[in-house]
């Protein structure tokens, strides 16, 4: 699973809407919903009711949800805590 993915997932549920969505992460909507597809296929359950305007986060997307903040909070921590190591002087 990619972490790419889990941001494109946080996006869309945070803005319910794949076009504002997609402007946001810099991508095309088909690329989005295939992302987003993708996923689900992945994980073998669907993350979101999709309407013409609208999108919501159904049982199983309200479930993975905060694992998905989690994994993605992790990897921001963990790269900022990294980049810091490679500064020289660094831990003095």
């Amino acid at each position: 699973m990619k972490i790419q993915s889990m941001r494109e997932f946080l996006t869309l549920s945070e803005l319910k809407n794949f076009n504002s969505a997609s402007e946001k992460l810099f991508l095309s909507q088909p690329t989005l919903s295939r992302h987003i597809k993708e996923l689900e296929e992945e994980l073998g359950v669907t993350l979101f009711n999709r309407s013409t305007r609208r999108v919501e986060l159904t049982d199983a997307g309200q479930y993975f949800l905060p694992f998905a903040k989690l994994i993605v909070n992790a990897e921001d921590e963990y790269t900022v805590g990294l980049a810091a190591m490679r500064r020289p002087n660094a831990g003095e």
